[in-house]
């Protein structure tokens, strides 16, 4: 299996060596596959990014229309709860 480095809010996959730094958990993460397809595959399916967010003001979980209603729809650090509007951020601080 390849290594590549997934960055989920910029939807951008790389073959990288063992040496790569860049990872950070939050937004590139190092994902073992046999293709970048699969790499993006095991993101998407682990929800790692944004599937356990849930709005600050109503406790809503993002969904579907959340996305379609977001800003730039993937591309911001932002979402938007579809059911009462909040502005929330897309990967929740750690600190």
């Amino acid at each position: 299996m390849t290594l590549y480095a997934v960055d989920v809010r910029d939807r951008v996959i790389q073959r990288v060596s063992e040496e790569y730094s860049g990872a950070d958990n939050r937004r590139v993460f190092l994902i073992e596959a046999d293709s970048p397809k699969q790499a993006w595959a095991k993101v998407s399916r682990s929800s790692i990014a944004i599937s356990n967010a849930a709005c600050e003001s109503c406790r809503h979980g993002y969904c579907s229309a959340c996305e379609d209603c977001s800003i730039g729809k993937q591309s911001s650090d932002y979402w938007i709860c579809h059911r009462c509007g909040e502005l929330n951020q897309r990967i929740p601080n750690c600190f």
